[in-house]
Formats: C-alpha cells, structure tokens, sequence
C-alpha cells in the first residue's frame, strides 16, 4: 500500500487511505465480521484498557521519544537531509499546502492507532501459542520497521536514510515490551504519538 501511494502515485494522501484502511479493515472484518465481536470484547482483546502503570510508562517513554528527536533535528539535520529537496519531494508527494494540517492530524492521532492496533494486538495476537512473547516482539517489531523504509529511504540523505530504521525497529520493541507488560496499548499508543509529534516538529521548524 505504501509502496504503491508513495512511489506510485506519489501522493501522501492516497498513501494515507489505502495504508490506514488496509491496517483499519483486516482487524475490524476478521472482529466485527468473522468472529461478530461486540465492540466491549473487541476493545479488552485489542488492549484498549486503562493500566496506570502503562500510562505512566507511555508518557516516560513518549517524552523521552519526543526530546530525542527534537534534539537530533536541530544539531543533526543539516546532515540527516537536504532542505530544499526534502521540500521539494514533499510538493510531489501532495504533502503540502492547505492539506498539510489535516495531515498532520491523521499522522498525530489515526497513525499511532491504528499501527499500535495492528502491530502489538492484532498480529501479535495471531502469533500467540506459536511463538514465545519475546519473538512476537521481535518479529512484529521487525516487520513493522521493514516498511517505513519506502518512506525513509526517499526523504533522508544516504546512509542515514538506512541507519533511520535503525530507532523504528526500537521503538517498536519497547512499544511491544509494554504491551505485553502490561496487557494494555494504552500507553504503546501514547508513546507512538509524542513520538510523532517529535517527528512533526522537527518538519514544523526546519522544513516549513
């Protein structure tokens, strides 16, 4: 999907509704379709439940996301990439103009979401009894990684562009490690945010 939006059509937004919807409609089909889940079951087999440990450790570990990568944009970004063709790409992408709120929003609050949904419940639910919790981390954390870089590889300057999913992959674990911590996405999803809100920061003041 991300393949085919970005490089493709190249068109964020194109790439927003068939990534989201792909990540949105398998969950919800085989829950709400297949095995006609009440919307109660759902959320407690999704880990959308309130754990106040969870909470805490998501807001640590989203600050921590947030501070390390506002620092990394203003001492590294002359290095991480190029201004002008990063902007430019961008314009070609459609990531621009009157869209790039809404955008925004959609990368703040529909991403962490629905990638958390997908990635730390959904498919690791599905490796459950066929692997222990420490591979499910690591595969689901590897594969989630593994497509962010049709993402990074364009919008950040060789070979960083590579190193780049290098902290994905970690987040990743952590993200993974908290919810099987703790049996709650709660603070997963609080963590990917703030941590998205630093990525959006850094495009705020450095790239606009």
């Amino acid at each position: 999907m991300i393949f085919f939006g970005l490089h493709v059509m190249s068109s964020v937004p194109a790439t927003f509704l068939l990534f989201y919807g792909w990540l949105f409609s398998v969950p919800a089909v085989e829950m709400f379709v297949i095995k006609r889940s009440t919307w109660k079951d759902a959320s407690r087999q999704m880990g959308l439940v309130f754990n106040r440990r969870n909470l805490y450790h998501g807001l640590f570990t989203g600050l921590l996301f947030f501070l390390t990568i506002i620092l990394a944009g203003c001492f590294f970004h002359s290095f991480l990439f190029d201004q002008n063709d990063l902007q430019a790409l961008l314009i070609q992408w459609d990531f621009s103009g009157n869209l790039v709120v809404w955008l925004i929003l959609v990368l703040l609050i529909i991403n962490p979401f629905l990638e958390e949904i997908y990635w730390r419940s959904y498919i690791g639910r599905k490796l459950e009894g066929k692997r222990t919790k420490r591979t499910i981390i690591l595969l689901t954390s590897l594969f989630y990684s593994l497509y962010h870089l049709l993402s990074i590889i364009p919008l950040f300057s060789w070979p960083y562009n590579i190193m780049m999913v290098i902290p994905v992959w970690i987040a990743g674990m952590i993200w993974g490690f908290m919810r099987y911590k703790s049996n709650s996405l709660v603070g997963s999803i609080i963590s990917h945010i703030l941590a998205d809100a630093g990525i959006m920061a850094v495009y705020v003041l450095f790239l606009r």
